[in-house]
């Protein structure tokens, strides 16, 4: 052998110019997709995935049989005594059989390319679906995808929100994937999913893509069904204005005073959920800075280092947009107002929410409890009733039995008791995590908890035609259908009592003193 192997051509080889080829059209195949990237305005988020992670995994590889090729012709070469390279492949049209094998081979390529490329971008197409992501492939985010179905956001896809736009997300978030994926093969995720997911992107990148917080501006009306657990199952609904204002601006201007628009406002929570917040910082525009310390128990220095600090933005309100589970009370509500179930039936709120009130084995078990319940209720108690208005007891039972089904999810265990809604305050503490008049400076300055500084009073009256109300800022109680006498008010610890700590989620409130006082 001479000296010249090193550079007699090693990649001058079958296999070389087949890894070449596979390299060099991946690498075109990356700068068309990131030229698409940069061209649209709003490229799919999986567009990210195949340019900055699939065709670079293909190109790699062409470079890999590239270099095996050569190892390859260097054994070759060394076994033969040679340094020089095979000839190459010898094509000539002019012989007929050659002619015929190159004609055939051309079309062949050719339709395995059509082919290849319309199952591509179907495979593609179906990736950043909403069923993929609910069914195919995340079958272990059931509770979510059924909630996401009856959502605000339900025409909103799940990429959309999960990973966003931009090249360095789409990584993120398939690299988190593929730990998941492997928890789900294996069976080794938690039931039910923790709560929050640390591997989202940030709001201002996702939510505010749709919602513009500094152009919230002035109030918005809110009414609400209700249905009392009397026995007529009373109709009336709750109105109020939310003051939601807008992003920037001084303090009072709204809800949205609290985006991280022209005020900064920080806090650190003692639990995984955010529920328990014993710290709150706020910056204002002009550089001044506030601390507030909750009086229920005292934490040092130490001990607030060492929790969760956060920056507030939107998840930390709306926590659960596009995946909220109603609780009983408000799913019977609306299933009334819509004549799901029919309000002539008695107690059929108090009847209904009680029968989903309760821990069933599975979903079968859950069917025949509430069947049971319900006929057993109007057996007893209207036996004349049961008899005349089977049909409607039926569908009653039918209805809740659907509400059951897609608010409860055994295998998962996880329930409309499982997840916190920090928006409002009615289930969940929410916005009294930090306006429960308990967060104070050292100077004794207090974080607001009126009712009126976010809504108007609450306004309860029957049901009536849209913004048909007159709002109130004026403190007043009458609203509240439980009048609490006078004598029980006076007692201290009974002023203090918030929405949430008798509205728990998933239970009819309390109206006993036997209900709290066992």
């Amino acid at each position: 052998m001479t000296g010249k192997q090193g550079h007699a051509g090693l990649y001058r080889n079958t296999v070389s110019y087949f890894g070449g080829l596979i390299a060099i059209a991946s690498i075109i195949v990356i700068a068309m997709s990131a030229l698409t990237t940069y061209s649209v305005e709003h490229p799919s988020p999986y567009i990210g995935i195949f340019t900055y992670v699939l065709f670079p995994g293909v190109a790699a590889f062409g470079l890999v049989v590239f270099l095996f090729g050569m190892r390859r012709e260097a054994k070759r070469r060394h076994a033969a005594h040679t340094d020089e390279p095979l000839p190459f492949p010898s094509l000539d049209l002019n012989d007929p059989v050659q002619r015929r094998k190159f004609a055939a081979f051309s079309i062949a390529g050719a339709v395995f390319l059509i082919v290849f490329a319309f199952a591509g971008y179907n495979g593609f197409l179906l990736s950043e679906s909403v069923g993929f992501c609910g069914k195919t492939c995340h079958g272990v985010m059931g509770p979510e995808y059924t909630a996401y179905q009856s959502s605000p956001h339900a025409r909103v896809r799940c990429v959309d929100c999960h990973v966003g736009e931009g090249a360095g997300w789409y990584v993120h978030s398939k690299l988190s994937g593929a730990r998941q994926l492997f928890a789900v093969v294996f069976q080794t995720y938690q039931r039910p999913i923790p709560v929050p997911v640390h591997d989202l992107r940030p709001a201002r990148e996702t939510c505010q893509q749709c919602h513009w917080p500094e152009k919230f501006f002035g109030a918005q009306l809110t009414q609400k069904p209700h249905f009392r657990y009397d026995e007529n199952n009373t109709a009336e609904q709750i109105s109020l204005l939310l003051k939601t204002g807008g992003g920037g601006g001084v303090l009072g201007a709204g809800i949205h005073w609290h985006m991280f628009i022209d005020n900064k406002v920080e806090f650190a929570a003692e639990d995984e959920q955010l529920q328990h917040i014993p710290w709150v910082k706020i910056t204002r525009a002009d550089g001044k800075v506030k601390e507030f310390w909750t009086t229920d128990h005292k934490v040092n220095a130490e001990q607030l280092a060492g929790m969760k600090h956060r920056v507030m933005d939107c998840m930390d309100c709306h926590n659960r947009p596009a995946h909220n589970l109603e609780p009983p009370d408000t799913a019977v509500d609306k299933a009334l107002m819509s004549n799901l179930i029919s309000q002539a039936l008695p107690f059929a709120k108090r009847a209904g929410v009680d029968a989903l009130d309760k821990d069933y084995r599975n979903n079968e078990a859950a069917h025949a409890g509430i069947r049971a319940d319900i006929n057993e209720f109007y057996s007893t108690k209207y036996p004349e009733i049961a008899q005349q208005r089977k049909v409607d007891i039926d569908a009653a039972i039918d209805a809740l039995i659907a509400i059951y089904d897609r608010t409860v999810f055994p295998d998962m265990k996880v329930s409309w008791k499982t997840y916190p809604v920090n928006i409002g305050h009615r289930n969940w503490p929410g916005c009294f995590r930090c306006h429960d008049g308990k967060h104070k400076t050292s100077d004794g300055e207090v974080i607001s908890d009126k009712c009126n500084a976010c809504h108007t009073l609450p306004v309860r009256g029957p049901q009536s035609g849209l913004a048909d109300f007159a709002p109130s800022d004026k403190p007043q109680i009458d609203w509240h259908p439980w009048e609490m006498p006078e004598k029980h008010l006076a007692i201290a610890k009974h002023k203090e009592i918030l929405c949430h700590q008798c509205h728990s989620a998933g239970h009819r409130p309390t109206t006993e003193c036997n209900d709290c006082h066992h």
